[in-house]
């Protein structure tokens, strides 16, 4: 018999696994003003879920707090039963291996009631395959999230065709808490944004094999062009603004397309793999050069700047 999911929001989340992911997850939903515990086998996790929170804290509060949010409201265990006692809504985030996630969630199904939902951070796992040996698998979904969680609002809501109810009441509950959703129609590895990501890196690795320019600059050109227009509307959309007859919109793609058979993309049998170690080397001593805190704050600052931005557009 299927578990049947409230529509209401939420009042407590129980976040699973204390890693950036996780503590990420347990900022936004704090933020939100909903009570959180958090789980992880670690004791020592404790303090660095403490440190993790407070050094969140600025852009938490220039992002805006609820009138209920606290650090208090986040509570910390290394007990699975008492962290899923009661539990409504599960947000899973630990380690990215898939034997070990299955038999967690194998767990987490055998403890948490039947009503809960159990939600996957997982960065490419399909959810048919953490459900395998699941009581009650249709309460499992993916709700995949960028890094960090309370920073970047995208959540891709993946295999709600097995879980329908789930996915819709997730739906509800991350737009709730301040999440832009969106809902794959099926199933894919890596979803949306990690595809797109991963094929923007595999070009850097191939305009860098060339000589073309050095990474400080290929990140350069990134986001003074294309990401400024990205963060207002995706690629199709910026396309489809490129042509100048929007009845011939056809014919231009198929000139884009013909421009990357042409040579405007890697060929399939590019392999970046010779290039990691210069590649990385090179992102430590230049770009990061001076450490990764200026560029967290650049990040933050910057995020929070477009994300303001962009609320008052819409």
């Amino acid at each position: 018999m299927s578990a049947q999911f409230s529509e209401k929001r939420f009042e407590s989340v129980v976040c699973i696994g204390a890693g950036n992911i996780g503590a990420g997850w347990a900022a936004h939903f704090m933020r939100a003003g909903l009570d959180v515990v958090v789980y992880d086998p670690v004791p020592e996790r404790k303090e660095w879920l403490d440190g993790y929170l407070e050094r969140a804290m600025p852009a938490l509060e220039q992002l805006g707090l609820s009138p209920n949010a606290s650090l208090e409201r986040v509570e910390f265990t290394t007990s699975l039963q008492d962290a899923l006692r009661g539990a409504k809504f599960v947000q899973e985030s630990s380690p990215e291996v898939l034997s070990q996630k299955i038999a967690l969630f194998q767990k987490m199904t055998a403890l948490a009631p039947d009503d809960a939902i159990i939600a996957s951070s997982s960065a490419g796992f399909l959810a048919k395959d953490l459900r395998s040996m699941a009581k009650a698998p249709e309460r499992i979904i993916i709700g995949h999230p960028f890094n960090p969680p309370y920073l970047i609002p995208l959540v891709e809501i993946a295999g709600g065709e097995n879980a329908i109810a789930a996915a819709k009441t997730a739906a509800e509950f991350y737009t709730s808490t301040g999440c832009e959703v969106v809902e794959l129609k099926r199933e894919i590895e890596g979803y949306i944004g990690n595809r797109i990501q991963a094929a923007v890196l595999k070009e850097i690795f191939y305009i860098y094999s060339q000589g073309v320019a050095d990474l400080e600059t290929i990140d350069r050109a990134i986001a003074a062009g294309p990401a400024l227009r990205w963060a207002v509307m995706g690629p199709s959309s910026v396309f489809y603004l490129g042509t100048q007859n929007p009845n011939m919109y056809e014919d231009f793609v198929k000139g884009l397309l013909d421009e990357i058979k042409g040579g405007f993309v890697a060929n399939a049998e590019f392999d970046p793999e010779p290039l990691i170690a210069a590649y990385a080397r090179e992102v430590q001593e230049e770009i990061g050069s001076e450490g990764q805190s200026p560029l967290l704050d650049l990040r933050n600052s910057g995020v929070i700047a477009l994300r303001k931005a962009l609320e008052s557009l819409n």
